[in-house]
């Protein structure tokens, strides 16, 4: 039923528009994701489907595409418009086809998703095949960075009886993921010359003070297990303090990533470190994302199990380490995660996914909507 070189084509082409939201090659800084957007928008108008480009911040617009079938649940198809860099790839954006793969940044994450998903919702109206469900399609901006975008939607649309998060999961349903709590925390000291240290302050001495107290912190958060997810976990990951070989350093900084359980709430984590760290250092925050979990006994997550069935994949559920547009979307409606594509592709000089993974996306999809 569903055209895969029309998929393809379309993934092609949404490869070659850059949308990198960080260290920009060869993306507009100020509207990473706004020529995205506009092809999005041109394709839909000319398909005869309703859309709209919802501003998140000055120049970085959401885009939706509505399926409408009032009376009927509504189904959220939520995929992100923006990638991580390109830098050190070669050819990032040539969206080229070999040994049955489409490479290039964006391919498995999030454009491969995204185009599967849009294509198989466009070929479906033009065969004037009936939806099972009221359908929004959203293509939010910032999800590598800030999940800006996925904060506004909420706003933006409402709630959903089901939000199917596209990301490259193997075609498997990921049914909760860690959350995240990143910062940066910078302590000042004396900067004196080396040969009389006890005149100064040094700021990487008392910084080993606070990483003390912050691994006895990370100790007590891993203390509960999640059953799924297994324990949250403390990492100090970047450590920066002194000029040079002969003074007393003056300013040390470290940075921290925290990954959550679902229980866990940003703004708590944050006012213990806060309270952790009192008046020896400055705790800014840099990312902060909840984790999410699905009661998978909901009927259009079983229905979607189903759809997954009759195409011959696997309908069991796992779990992620990493956040998504969940992490914001889950307060309006029940959330789960899936996609072409495998993770361990994303963010690779050699991103790229398998074509024969799209090809069975779309097949779900079909079984899933009509």
């Amino acid at each position: 039923m569903i055209d895969l070189k029309q998929t393809i084509a379309l993934l092609q082409d949404l490869i070659h528009i850059p949308s990198e939201s960080s260290g920009q090659t060869e993306t507009d800084t100020t509207s990473p994701e706004k020529a995205l957007v506009e092809y999005l928008a041109a394709l839909c108008t000319s398909a005869g489907i309703a859309n709209e480009t919802l501003e998140v911040n000055p120049g970085r617009p959401n885009f939706v595409a509505h399926f409408p079938k009032p009376g009927s649940p509504k189904l959220l198809i939520v995929a992100h418009l923006d990638t991580v860099s390109a830098t050190g790839m070669t050819d990032p954006f040539s969206g080229q086809i070999r040994e049955e793969r489409i490479w290039g940044r964006g391919a498995c994450d999030d454009k491969g998703p995204l185009a599967t998903a849009l294509s198989t919702l466009l070929q479906l109206h033009s065969l004037h095949k009936s939806l099972r469900y009221e359908v929004i399609f959203a293509a939010t901006v910032d999800e590598e960075c800030s999940l800006a975008g996925a904060a506004a939607l909420k706003q933006q649309v409402g709630g959903w009886d089901l939000c199917l998060c596209l990301e490259p999961t193997s075609l498997k349903i990921v049914k909760a993921h860690k959350g995240v709590y990143r910062c940066r925390i910078t302590n000042r000291g004396k900067a004196v010359h080396s040969s009389a240290p006890e005149l100064g302050q040094n700021a990487i001495l008392g910084m080993m003070d606070i990483i003390n107290d912050l691994n006895l912190f990370g100790f007590r958060l891993g203390r509960h297990k999640n059953p799924e997810l297994g324990k949250a976990t403390l990492a100090i990951t970047k450590i920066h303090g002194g000029d040079s070989i002969n003074t007393i350093p003056d300013r040390c900084e470290i940075s921290v990533d925290i990954r959550l359980l679902p229980e866990h709430h940003p703004p708590m984590i944050e006012s213990t470190l806060q309270h952790t760290i009192g008046l020896r250092g400055t705790v800014e925050t840099l990312f902060t994302a909840r984790g999410m979990q699905t009661d998978m006994t909901h009927p259009l997550i079983v229905e979607f199990q189903q759809a997954l069935e009759r195409a011959e994949c696997s309908a069991s559920a796992v779990t992620a380490g990493y956040a998504t547009d969940c992490s914001e979307l889950q307060e309006s409606g029940p959330c789960i995660i899936w996609g072409p594509g495998h993770i361990n592709h994303a963010h690779q000089h050699d991103e790229h996914i398998e074509i024969e993974q799209i090809k069975v996306a779309t097949h779900v999809l079909t079984e899933f909507l009509v």
